[in-house]
This record gives structure tokens, sequence and C-alpha cells, in this order.
């Protein structure tokens, strides 16, 4: 069961990387900023462990959303660094993921001690993730024709999405829900997508990348908000599919919000 659990992830994982080949860089971000990862894992996290204890991890994941939302931003402006001509050319993304990383942990353990559950905790992750989207770079020029994703980098993704999955399932008990929910909340695709996005695509096309990606993470707060309220009266599967409905309409109203915004502003 746990085999077939984790095949399930991935391959997730590989319909969403299929997505975001077809329809552009922003659409594979925005895709992925959903909880692709974290929802299944903890859909099958329901099944081992007892209501009340998912239920705090859903809340843990919750929170964290935010301290994703800041990897992206400043994984986005470093992007625009200007290194010295000698310098490697992976020594750009290897910059800008591990000061992402760094401002994202720290931010992770601030926000699961100190931040809040229920409506105050989901309006709180909410604020700061809409407030982040307002610091995020703007790409200079036009977006051009959707990515080509290499396998490699799908089997990255696959790769990551499975070990998290696993340490996540097999060791939940052990790690506690604060650990288990930032686990959840780290950004796997986040780092995989703009490090193979700068090096073959740029600095434009990784901010747009990004940026549907913090767009997306609005459905990440909805649904671990959702999730975490329905799991303990009703269950795993019915917390699953309100969440995931609730994610998908809250992400539509976001970017039906934001199209109207750019059309005021032609």
């Amino acid at each position: 069961m746990i085999a077939v659990k984790l095949i399930a992830v991935p391959a997730v994982i590989w319909l969403a990387s299929w997505a975001g080949r077809r329809w552009g860089h922003r659409i594979s971000g925005l895709i992925s900023g959903f909880p692709l990862i974290a929802a299944p894992i903890v859909l099958f996290l329901s099944e081992e462990a007892p209501r009340p204890f998912v239920a705090d991890v859903a809340w843990a994941a919750m929170a964290v959303a935010p301290a994703i939302g800041l990897h992206c931003v400043v994984y986005s402006w470093l992007t625009r660094l200007r290194l010295p001509p000698a310098a490697p050319r992976h020594l750009h993304w290897v910059i800008c993921l591990g000061s992402a990383w760094s401002a994202c942990v720290a931010t992770q353990f601030l926000l699961t001690e100190y931040g809040l559950k229920g409506w105050a905790g989901a309006a709180m992750a909410l604020a700061l993730t809409l407030s982040l989207q307002w610091l995020m770079p703007r790409a200079r020029s036009a977006a051009g024709s959707p990515p080509r994703i290499p396998p490699f980098e799908i089997a990255v993704r696959m790769g990551a999405a499975v070990l998290i999955a696993a340490v996540v399932m097999l060791g939940a008990q052990a790690f506690g829900p604060r650990v288990s929910g930032m686990l959840l909340g780290f950004p796997i695709t986040a780092s995989v997508l703009p490090v193979f996005t700068l090096y073959l695509y740029g600095s434009d096309a990784t901010i747009r990348l990004l940026s549907g990606f913090n767009t997306g993470l609005i459905g990440f707060v909805v649904y671990f908000f959702v999730f975490a309220s329905v799991v303990t009266p009703l269950g795993a599967w019915p917390a699953f599919v309100a969440g995931a409905l609730a994610s998908v309409l809250c992400v539509g109203l976001a970017l039906a919000w934001q199209s109207w915004r750019k059309s005021i502003m032609r």
C-alpha cells in the first residue's frame, strides 16, 4: 500500500509538468503552487494517524505557505543578479536557491512557532501570501513559447516528491505535526522548476514561473484550511474533496481579479 501511495505522488507531478510544457511558464508555476504533493501525502497520512494529529499537520502546512511565497520572492529578485563573466554558469542558480531556502526555512520556524489556527490563521496566511505577490519583480520581456521541460528535470521533480512523501508518511509520528507540516510546506517544485528554468530560459521566464506559483499558493492555503477544518468531524476523503474544490475556486477568483486589474490599467 505504501508503494502504491508513493507511485501516486510522482504521477501527479508528471501531470503538472505536462500541463506546464503545454501552456507555458506561468501556468506551470500556477499549477505547481497548488498542494499537488502535499495534498496526497496528508490524505495518505490520515489513513495511518489519528484525525486530530492530521489536522494539526494540516494547520502547520497552512501556516508555512507565506514562507514558500517568500522563497519565490527572494529567488525571483536574485535571478537578476549580475555575476562576473568568469563565474561558473551554475553559480547563479546556486546563489538563488541557497538564499531562497534560507529565507524560507527561517520563516517556517517563525510561522509554526507563532502562527494561528482556524479562521485567524487562514486570514493571516492569505494576507501574507497576497502581500508577497506585490513584492515580486515584473518580467521585462514578453512571454515566449511554452517551455521544453527536459526528461531529467521531470525525473528530479518526481524523485524529490517521492522522497518527501516517504519521509512524511513513514516518520510523521516521530517528527510531530509541526515538523511534518514544515516538510509538507517545503518548496519542492518551487526549487526544482526555477533551477532548470533559470539555466535554460533566463530571468524573465523564471519570474513568470514563480509569479504563477505565488498565485497558486492561494489554493495551498485554502486547501489546508478546509482540510484541517473538515478532517476531524467528517474524515479524510470529504476533507480532501472539499479542500480541492475550494482551492480551485479561490485561485480562479484570484485569476479573474488579476485579469480585471490588468484590463483596467491598460
